[in-house]
């Protein structure tokens, strides 16, 4: 095969643009601290970048969602302890004046303040979160309740729950609706029976009544033995996706970015070869046939 001095300047030229070209990228690579400034560098890798990317997204939305329902949940649990406190009250009222030994004035002093407490449990049960109430159900923008029967302030009883995406497909209800904490336990009803009672000064009445708020008191320790797991699950669904938002992280981080300390000794070991090229080069393409005629 002949070899000219054209193919030689075209090699040589085509080694030094490559080795060019190699420096130029690990440059790029050294001050970005990313593998690929294209997308054409490598489609493949770029492509599972992206995916991973819109999976941290997904992750970040995830965790304010559960951030929002553990804070209603908590709020939620807030409001059932004091709920528990206002029916032991209750309760320790209407023992007191279901004895024998109470009065009409007595009982109607005690009236007074089992209304009040009826109407502090319905606010407890239009407590509102943000610009809605945390317990309105499918209708957070009017308050749920009244404090007369049947105790709801709409057309129809409070229905339907305030639900979030807290994973991928996993939809969790955050807190229970008006209607499942007041009504379907029957503390608004028995608090009511027990003010009925004791206005009327029914003694029998007032110890039915008694018995329908310990019920009632049963009921509401229920939910909150219930929003106590919703807690749980909730912290235990946070940490998984810590978990896995660590994983994508680094699959992320080590298609992306660059070994520096590798990155730099590479680069370096690049420039060596290329300076040492030019001048193998430079010596080739200056010889010619009169260099040996001389």
């Amino acid at each position: 095969m002949r070899i000219t001095n054209s193919m030689i300047q075209s090699n040589a030229t085509y080694a030094l643009q490559k080795n060019l070209q190699s420096m130029v990228q690990l440059q790029n690579q050294v001050s970005t601290g990313q593998k690929y400034q294209t997308f054409a560098d490598d489609p493949q890798a770029q492509s599972n970048i992206m995916q991973a990317s819109g999976s941290l997204r997904a992750l970040d939305q995830y965790q304010k969602n559960i951030s929002d329902a553990t804070s209603r949940a908590n709020t939620e649990d807030s409001v059932l302890s004091q709920l528990t406190d206002t029916i032991d009250r209750a309760l320790s009222v209407g023992t007191q004046q279901g004895t024998a030994t109470s009065s009409v004035s007595t009982r109607l002093a005690a009236k007074a303040e089992i209304d009040n407490l009826l109407d502090f449990t319905v606010s407890l049960g239009n407590t509102k979160y943000g610009t809605g109430y945390l317990f309105g159900g499918d209708n957070s923008t009017t308050a749920p309740l009244s404090n007369t029967a049947p105790f709801y302030a709409t057309a129809t009883p409070p229905s339907g729950a305030h639900t979030t995406e807290i994973a991928e497909g996993q939809l969790f209800q955050s807190n229970h609706n008006a209607k499942q904490i007041f009504l379907d336990t029957n503390t608004l009803q028995a608090l009511k029976d027990l003010s009925t009672a004791l206005g009327n000064n029914d003694q029998t009445a007032i110890g039915a009544a008694v018995t329908s708020l310990t019920s009632a008191q049963n009921n509401v320790q229920n939910l909150v033995g219930d929003i106590g797991a919703r807690v749980n699950q909730l912290q235990v669904t946070s940490s998984n996706l810590d978990a896995l938002k660590t994983n994508l992280q680094t699959f992320k981080s080590n298609l992306s970015e660059v070994d520096q300390e590798q990155a730099i000794t590479e680069l370096v070991s690049r420039q060596t070869a290329y300076q040492s090229a030019m001048l193998a080069t430079s010596r080739v393409m200056g010889m010619t046939l009169t260099d040996y005629l001389r």
